[in-house]
């Protein structure tokens, strides 16, 4: 006769859940914040609502009136412009801040095209230093100097 353990399944799998970031949840419910923070834009832009929506189709070349911009600015929640329309109408009017806001509960950012440089320099600098340090630590290493 086989001795026999009996096996009990606790329901709880060592695997990890395939979609767990430990992003809180709630984070990304920011949709009545951008939909204010869009109107404030349209405001800020100085263009009539037609000329957007506009710009957006133009763009898109999908179809975006007036209205459905209306609707996409209200507070209903069950019209969201989708992320096409909603990076034609940043670039329709001219500002950066609805992706930052977007990006923000996730801590990242847009940065403005006239900073790429700027970024760019600080990235070679970093690099430069790590260079450096490592060419350090082989010298010291091999008693060079």
């Amino acid at each position: 006769m086989s001795k026999r353990k009996p096996t009990t399944d606790s329901g709880i799998s060592k695997q990890g859940i395939l979609f767990d970031t430990g992003a809180s949840e709630g984070l990304l419910d920011i949709l009545l914040g951008l939909k204010q923070l869009m109107s404030r834009q349209i405001s800020a832009s100085g263009m009539d609502r037609y000329d957007i929506a506009a710009r957006i189709s133009r763009m898109t070349k999908r179809d975006c009136t007036k209205d459905m911009l209306d609707k996409y600015t209200s507070s209903d929640p069950s019209y969201e412009p989708g992320i096409l329309k909603f990076a034609a109408f940043c670039v329709a009017t001219g500002g950066l801040e609805p992706f930052n806001y977007v990006l923000d509960p996730v801590g990242s950012a847009v940065i403005n095209p006239s900073e790429r440089d700027l970024l760019r320099l600080a990235q070679l600098a970093e690099r430069k230093r790590e260079i450096e340090l490592e060419i350090q630590s082989i010298q010291a290493k091999r008693g060079i100097r």
